[in-house]
């Protein structure tokens, strides 16, 4: 009887230790179902970072489930991740908003991951930075300031000369079906697309005039058009 006592005891004991640690599993905020896609990051180097992106619903719904359940700690310190490779996500849900994450591995028993959207940093010793490698989509290079968490401070800086943010612009002075639009970045270069054309050329280049963004369109042969966002 005393046995069994002692057994209940060191139990119990257990179990109020795991809780003080402050372990707690992942729990996302949405379903599986809720993902329209999901955008993957890897990098060690920002400016060399590479993305990968998962449209297929089977996929999305793998890599939910490999993130549910695994085991994290709040950060009690903040951890040296000087030349650490970075994992991030950016999973683009159907009502229009993101839920990002960022793992970083330095090296030792555990990562660290940032929940950017709930504002949480924790530590982990699951292997999220193997998610990349399970995921099969073809890696591409992407820009720094694409990168959840906005590591180099790009996106909170306007351009040069201009009260503009580097982001995302809608390109005014089209007919609604092209449905153009630019990303602008810190370096002063932008990424003109046409969502109704498929084209792996640049469809022109774009200028930056007394703090507004000027369109040379070679594709349209369309000059001076100011952009909004």
């Amino acid at each position: 009887m005393k046995r069994n006592q002692l057994l209940i005891i060191a139990a119990a004991s257990t179990c109020v230790l795991s809780g003080c640690s402050g372990r707690e599993e992942i729990t996302f905020p949405f379903s599986a179902s809720d993902v329209y896609f999901v955008e993957m990051y890897r990098y060690t180097v920002p400016a060399d970072a590479q993305t990968k992106v998962i449209l297929e619903t089977e996929d999305i719904e793998e890599l939910y489930d490999s993130f549910s359940g695994k085991s994290v700690s709040p950060e009690e310190e903040e951890s040296d991740l000087s030349g650490g490779t970075t994992t991030s996500f950016r999973f683009c849900l159907n009502d229009g908003t993101d839920y990002e994450i960022v793992y970083t591995y330095g090296g030792g028993r555990n990562g660290t991951i940032r929940f950017l959207t709930e504002e949480k940093d924790c530590v982990t010793s699951a292997d999220i930075g193997s998610f990349w490698e399970d995921c099969d989509s073809e890696p591409a290079a992407v820009h720094e300031s694409k990168l959840p968490g906005d590591p180099c401070g790009l996106t909170t800086k306007p351009i040069a000369d201009t009260m503009l943010l580097p982001g995302h612009y809608v390109a005014e002075g089209y007919d609604p079906y092209l449905e153009p639009y630019l990303d602008l970045y810190a370096d002063e270069t932008a990424t003109l697309t046409y969502s109704s054309v498929s084209s792996d050329k640049p469809m022109g280049e774009i200028t930056i005039e007394d703090g507004s963004l000027i369109l040379n369109d070679d594709m349209f042969g369309k000059k001076n058009s100011g952009c909004g966002v």
